[in-house]
This record gives structure tokens, sequence and C-alpha cells, in this order.
């Protein structure tokens, strides 16, 4: 064999000679792929001259393909009879591609892996990704070869799919089918707590609750958990509701048929045989509202003459300065908290009687509720029973001084808001003329006063300017830029005047200017769109109204 073999290179070597190099040798050029082994040189790299096969050479080179050839592994093992050449062509050139296939008649079950219910209508690169290969020996080629090969790919579920049971649950396959993930086929049956009684009914995620470890899977780091979870004592899931009375062992007295079926049935026991009998709403209470623990010796001992050894004290100590320490019952009775017994008469008694509108206010308006201690109370304490320890000061401060004097009931009492007693001529502005007719909306406008809307009672300036628009548009201002209406007109009426026009003016009239009407020389004029008569400044020479003539 090693002398015919020997005899066929020589051949081939002297036939290479005869002809120029490598156009009769080789029968085309090699892809770019194997680019690297052109040349007569190395032929013998892939080709065993004399034999049918040259499979082991391919394989020395893709160990890829021999280590899942020799694990029994992939689409190369289940064809490993097909010959490499049958598939990958030579020789056609550079471009030439070694992988021609066709996926969409591709037989999936040839890798070992059928494609079955939701897989079957995946398209290929939905699996076969880059991200998706683990293999370490297909990672080592590089990120061009990851993005084109379909090797590197496990069978197992968490190769493409990201684990939700976080590693808690082994083989994905014992509960999921490839049609549905959320088709489970779980039996509890097979766990180590078997469901019984009522908890067959339980939904999954009263005992399995959602966690969040911070690592996201599919957009989502909640999971469920399903390891780790007690279920040696019922205590593990239920609240013991007799604190530890009755022991750990609750099965003594239940069952998983159902937390009401006990030994001693509910309102069996006589409780009239006791110091408490029960009246009123005591009655219809559950028994462990107040035997809380299923501790029912709790209150042998205890004094049940004073509400508050079982209720909280609903008014936070507002009463316990009185005679009877705020006893319960000088207000409330068995049958029900409200309504209370508490009559006007009594509220006369107190340091604030009710009087005209307060008689008509429900209670709760002025007993609201507060925080008292951290908990929310009624109010029935004030230090301050003053008009302003309730009601805010709707006139913004502007009369602070007179409330300091004389309160609110300086101008207002208890019967209404609305009805007042006040006097305009105690002010710095008294009303007179047709002030005195107009109504108070008039002049005490509503507007801001430190942020707050409220009507304005106080002015700082009272001339008349400040409320009326100079009709005369500035022709009598002062230096200061104020005019004196009162010189001309008084609070009578506007067209009552008591101009002199020999002492209020430079230029007195005499003779028959002296009858003549004032529109004949102030004259209407219009400026910026208003109307006005022209006083100020006129012209006083006689040309300016006369014509002379020649």
């Amino acid at each position: 064999m090693r002398i015919g073999r020997l005899l066929n290179i020589c051949m081939f070597v002297l036939l290479f000679s005869a002809q120029a190099a490598g156009q009769i040798a080789s029968p085309g050029k090699l892809s770019s792929s194997h680019a690297s082994l052109e040349g007569v040189k190395n032929c013998t790299r892939c080709h065993n001259f004399g034999e049918k096969t040259f499979r082991d050479n391919c394989l020395t080179c893709h160990t890829e393909i021999r280590s899942r050839v020799s694990a029994k592994q992939g689409y190369h093992y289940f064809t490993r009879k097909l010959e490499c050449a049958k598939c990958h062509k030579e020789h056609h050139g550079r471009e030439f591609e070694l992988v021609r296939w066709n996926p969409s008649s591709f037989d999936h079950k040839q890798t070992g892996f059928l494609l079955e219910g939701k897989h079957g209508s995946l398209e290929c690169r939905k699996c076969h990704t880059a991200s998706n290969i683990k293999a370490a020996d297909i990672r080592r080629k590089g990120a061009s070869v990851l993005s084109q090969t379909y090797l590197g790919l496990s069978t197992d579920c968490a190769t493409c799919h990201d684990d939700e049971h976080r590693g808690q649950l082994k083989g994905c396959a014992d509960c999921h089918g490839t049609e549905s993930w959320k088709q489970t086929r779980f039996s509890h049956d097979r766990a180590r707590f078997r469901l019984e009684g009522r908890h067959a009914g339980v939904t999954c995620g009263k005992c399995h609750p959602e966690k969040d470890d911070g690592k996201q899977r599919n957009g989502d780091t909640r999971y469920i958990q399903f390891k780790g979870i007690s279920f040696s004592a019922c205590t593990a899931c239920h609240e013991d509701h007799h604190k530890g009375a009755f022991g750990s062992d609750c099965r003594k007295c239940h069952s998983p048929a159902g937390w009401k079926q006990l030994r001693i049935a509910e309102g069996s026991f006589d409780h009239a045989r006791t110091h408490f009998p029960l009246e009123g709403r005591h009655a219809n209470v559950a028994c462990a509202a107040c035997h809380t623990g299923g501790d029912f010796a709790k209150y042998r001992d205890a004094d049940l003459s004073r509400c508050t050894t079982c209720h909280r004290d609903y008014h936070e100590g507002q009463f316990a300065d009185r005679k009877d320490a705020g006893a319960c019952d000088a207000c409330h009775t068995v049958q029900g908290f409200t309504p209370s017994r508490y009559e006007p008469a009594q509220h006369a008694a107190t340091r604030f009687p009710l009087r005209g509108a307060h008689e008509a206010i429900p209670c709760g308006r002025c007993h609201e509720n507060i925080e008292i201690n951290g908990k929310q109370s009624p109010r029935f304490r004030w230090t301050d029973l003053s008009c302003r320890g309730c009601h805010a000061d709707p006139h913004a401060g502007q009369f602070d001084a007179r409330v300091a004097e004389q309160g609110c009931t300086g101008c207002h009492d208890v019967e209404s808001w609305h009805v007042w007693q006040f006097d305009h001529a105690n002010t710095k502005f008294p009303l007179t003329g047709l002030h005195r007719d107009l109504l108070c909306e008039k002049c005490h406008t509503r507007g801001l006063i430190d942020g707050k809307e409220t009507v304005r009672f106080r002015f700082p300036d009272t001339r008349c300017g400040a409320c009326h628009t100079d009709a005369h548009r500035g022709q009598f201002a002062e230096a200061d830029g104020t005019t004196e209406c009162a010189r001309c007109h008084e609070t009578y009426g506007w067209r009552r005047v008591r101009f002199d026009h020999a002492t209020m003016s430079r230029f007195a009239l005499t003779g028959k200017h002296a009858d003549l009407p004032c529109t004949r020389c102030h004259k209407s004029e219009i400026q910026d769109g208003i109307s006005f008569v022209r006083y100020r400044p006129l012209d006083f020479q006689c040309a300016t109204c006369h014509t002379t003539g020649r």
C-alpha cells in the first residue's frame, strides 16, 4: 500500500511538471473559505489519492463538526454516512458558496431535534441567533461566524428561553409542552404537600407569592416562588388567631375541610352566666372580636364597668377632667355609639352656650375630626373661644386693630353674619351728598390683599381721583400731579359747580364776555378717542377769538 501510494504521488508530480503550474492539476479555484489551501503543494491536505473518501481530512480542520459527530449530536452525526463533498462542492471559484441549502425544505428531524408544536412555525433565525449560541468552540470563532452558523445550540429549553423560575425547577418538559407555555400538566400530588379540602380550591398565587430579584427575564424582573415555602405547620401560611393560646397544632380543632368546623359551635355559650351579659350591639359581636387570640379567660378579672377596658377612648382624653372622668355612658349607650344623648341644655352649661345662628349648625361643623395623639378624633376642647378661634378672617386683617379692641361683635352679631352695625361717619371718609345713596359694593369691591381675595375696606387714598376718572384730563392738576376736585365740585352733584371766573382764572369775564355761554370759548376736543372740554391752556389774545378786519 505504501509503495502504491508513493507511485501515485510520483505520477502526480510528473504530470504537474509537464504542464503549466496549476492549469491541469487543479480543476478550478478554491472558494474564499479555503483560499489559503490554494496550490499544488496543499492538495494532499484535503485529498487522499487512491481512496474514495477524504472525510477524515475535512474533520481534521473542522473540529467543531468532529466533536459533535463523536458526541453523536447534531445534523452531521445523523448524516455521517454522506461524504462532505456531497453537500459542500469545491473548485468552483472564490465566490462560490460552500453552504448551499434551502431552509424551507430542510428536515429538522435530521438534527435530532424534532420541531413540534409552536416550534414548527418559527423561522430558523428565531432560534439560530448569535446570542443563543453557548458552545465555547463556536463562540471562539468570532462575530462573523456567529452571525451565520447554525452550530452551537443546545436542545435544552434554556438555550432559547429564559428560565422564568430562576433555577427552582428542573426539566421544563415535566410541566410544559411545545403547544403553549401556559398549558401546564403539573399535579400537586407529585409535590410534598398534597392539596386537600379547601386547599384544593385555592389559587396558586395565594401560596406561591410573586418575587422580584431585579433581573429581567422577558422584560420582567418578577417571578413566582415555588421552592423554599414552608408547610410543616399551618401557621406558615395562616395567622394564628388564637395567638398561641391553644398551642401550635391547629389540627386539634380545625381541618382542611373548613376553618369554621369546630368542636365548640359559635353562639352555643351563654354569656349571661358571666359578669358581663351581652346587651345591645354587644349581642351581635363575634366571639373572636373580643376574645382575640382565643383567650377566653382574658376578661375574667377585668373591670368591665368602664367601656375603655375594651374600647379605646375615641375622644383621646378630652373629657378626662370631668367629674365622671369621661365615662362613656354619660353620652352613649350599648345600643349604638350614635346618636349621642348629649342635649342642647347641656351645651348651654358649657363655656360656649349656643346662641343665634350657632344653634342651627350641625355638631360636626364645629366638632370636626382632628389629630390627637396621632389619631383622628372629633374636637371638643378649645383654648380660644373668640370668633377668630373658629372663623377665618374674611377681611384679611383690615380690621385687626378694631377686632383686638372690640372683637367681631363690634360690627356683627351671632344672629347673622349679614346683619351688622356700622357708622360710616366714624371713619376717615364720612358719606355726604350722593355718596350716601351708593350701594356699599360700588366702592367696596373685591380684590387681593396679601394674596387673599376679599372685599376692600381700607383705602390709602380717599381723594376724588382715587375712585373717579378726571374728566378734565389733568388740566387742573397741581405741580404734584393731583387735582383738587372740591375747589369746583361738591358731593351733591357733579354738575353743581362753584367756579368764579374772576378769582379762579387769569381771564376775568367783563362786558359782553360775562353773558357768553361757556361753550363759546371752551370747546370740546377728542384726544386718544376720548372727548373732553378744553379749559387750559387758552390764548387770551383778542384775535384768537375775534376777526379784526382791515
